[in-house]
C-alpha cells in the first residue's frame, strides 16, 4: 500500500524498488480561467494568422499613402504574431500540464529515474546515486520579477527540488510547498539508502 505525502504525491514500495508520483495542482475557477484564455487567445491568433496571409489586403483603409499604411498592418501582424506564438505556447502547454501532467519517479538500488509527461508522453532521465549530491529547497526570490512570471497560475511554475548532477544543477517537484519539498527529499534519501543497502 501506498504512502501519501501531502496531498500531491504518492509513493510506492516495490521490492527492489520505490515510485513517486508527483501530481499537478490548480484551484478548479484558476483552471476554468486559464482555458477561457487559452480559447479566446487561439482564436484572436487565428484572426492575425488569416489577416498576414492576405486577408490584410481585403481591409478597407483611409489615406493618402495606402501602401504605406498596408506595409505598416503588416509590421505590426508579424511582430504581434511573434509575441501571440510565445505566449500561446506557455498558456497551451500549461493547460496541457495541469489537466494531463504527472512527474514520474523511480528510486532503484543504482539511480534516480525522473520523468515529466503529459498523456503518459515525457522522456525519462537516469541519475546515479553516486554522482548526485546535495539535494536541497530551491531558495525563491519574493521579489524577482521573473520568479513571478514563473510562477504565475498560467506557467509551468518553478521546480521545488534541486540536486547537482556532476557539475549540473537538476531538478524536479514543479510547485511543490516548502513543507511538502522537504517531506519529499527525506524520502527520497531515506529510500536511497534502504536501497543501496540491497546491492
Amino acid at each position: 500500500m501506498g504512502i501519501w505525502i501531502g496531498d500531491r504525491i504518492s509513493t510506492e514500495d516495490h521490492a527492489d524498488s520505490t515510485t513517486v508520483i508527483i501530481y499537478p495542482k490548480l484551484q478548479g475557477w484558476k483552471r476554468w480561467l486559464l482555458t477561457v484564455w487559452v480559447v479566446g487567445f487561439t482564436f484572436i491568433g487565428g484572426v492575425m494568422i488569416y489577416l498576414l496571409a492576405g486577408g490584410v489586403y481585403s481591409l478597407e483603409v483611409v489615406g493618402d499613402n495606402v501602401e504605406d499604411i498596408r506595409d505598416q498592418q503588416l509590421v505590426y501582424l508579424i511582430v504581434f504574431l511573434g509575441f501571440w506564438m510565445y505566449f500561446e505556447y506557455k498558456t497551451v502547454k500549461a493547460l496541457l500540464w495541469y489537466s494531463f501532467g504527472k512527474e514520474f519517479i523511480k528510486l532503484d538500488r543504482d539511480a534516480l529515474s525522473h520523468k515529466r509527461a503529459i498523456l503518459g508522453y515525457g522522456k525519462s532521465v537516469r541519475y546515479f546515486y553516486e554522482n548526485m549530491k546535495d539535494m536541497h529547497l530551491f531558495k525563491s526570490d519574493n521579489t524577482s520579477f521573473g520568479q513571478f512570471f514563473e510562477n504565475a497560475y498560467w506557467s509551468l511554475g518553478t521546480d521545488a527540488v534541486i540536486f547537482t548532477y556532476f557539475t549540473k544543477d537538476k531538478s524536479f517537484g514543479r510547485r511543490l510547498d516548502e513543507k511538502t519539498g522537504k517531506l519529499l527529499i527525506r524520502f527520497i534519501e531515506d529510500r536511497i539508502k534502504t536501497l543501496r543497502k540491497k546491492k
